[in-house]
């Protein structure tokens, strides 16, 4: 029995040892892994790491979009025709650190449905506020760029709690003067540009389309991602795109008092009484008109239009 009793208590220190080598080793390890998915959560610096999500617009069109951050307002960046929301890409690690973000491909565009549709002005809005109402988000501050810009602006006419404030980054409209041989000419303008996009070679069509939009300093990075991307929009859904974007009924002189922020690049043949025209559009406006520079501001200096954002958000 001693001797029983004898080699229990030997084993004691033996498996007490073992517990507190196990205990370590596992401690460590879960430290390790703990620290580890923080480090890689906190490394997120692309709109391409965060995993897609996916909306069902009218019962069969499904929406990629992606969510990001903490903090309020939640941004909400609408592209521009024939882009995704990798034109984004360099605003997204600026304003993660502040507040939350939604990147969403437009309906036609990068990974969201393609189908065989009226890609009007209404449907495209209407896909915003899909994915808005999926978020359980009311007034979000929409930011778009070009065509972009001209979705947002039909979201708050059509859905105004939607939205609290309003970046428009050189963005597309409109215009049918009451002049009446002011007017004939801008339609057959409109008209002639709506047939650019009635043919089938489109990488053709495009890049014609695009090259307007550059300056001699825009950098490659940006035509790159442009020469890439825009090519890559099938040919109904830009004609569609087109020929409703120039019904007038989109174009009516309906006021928008939400605060605006209006930036606009001389590069893109604005009118010399642009930001008049923008006062009568915007009752609560703020107006930046930028020399030398293309039409994707967003790319070609987001330091400068982070900041200039960002002010205008806060404020």
């Amino acid at each position: 029995m001693r001797k029983i009793c004898m080699q229990k208590s030997l084993l004691l220190p033996i498996s007490n040892k073992f517990y507190m080598t196990f205990k370590k080793y596992f401690t460590t390890l879960f430290l390790f892994a703990f620290l580890n998915l923080f480090f890689l959560g906190c490394s997120v610096s692309s709109i391409e790491q965060i995993d897609s999500k996916i909306v069902t617009q009218s019962d069969s069109i499904q929406i990629n979009y992606k969510v990001y951050g903490n903090g309020e307002p939640t941004l909400v960046f609408i592209h521009g025709f024939g882009c995704d929301m990798n034109a984004w890409q360099y605003q997204f690690e600026f304003f993660s650190k502040d507040y939350q973000m939604v990147f969403m491909d437009l309906p036609g565009y990068g990974l969201s449905d393609k189908p065989h549709s009226e890609y009007s002005l209404d449907f495209y809005a209407d896909a915003v506020k899909t994915v808005l109402d999926q978020l359980s988000i009311k007034e979000a501050v929409l930011i778009g760029h070009s065509l972009g810009s001209a979705v947002c602006r039909q979201v708050a006419l059509n859905y105004p709690d939607l939205i609290s404030k309003f970046v428009d980054v050189d963005g597309v409209y409109c215009f049918f003067p009451e002049d009446s041989l002011v007017r004939a000419e801008l339609e057959t303008q409109y008209a002639g540009f709506v047939t650019m996009f009635e043919g089938n070679d489109m990488k053709q069509t495009m890049e014609a389309f695009i090259q307007p939009l550059f300056i001699q300093q825009t950098p490659q990075t940006v035509k790159d991602y442009a020469l890439s991307t825009m090519p890559n929009t099938p040919q109904y859904v830009a004609y569609s795109t087109m020929k409703n974007l120039v019904e007038e009924k989109y174009w009516t002189n309906e006021i928008i008092s939400i605060p605006s922020l209006i930036i606009a690049a001389k590069n893109s043949q604005i009118p010399p009484d642009y930001e008049d025209i923008m006062k009568r559009l915007y009752s609560n406006m703020q107006y930046k008109e930028l020399d030398n520079i293309g039409h994707f501001i967003m790319m070609e200096q987001p330091e400068m239009f982070n900041k200039m954002v960002n002010e205008f958000i806060k404020k």
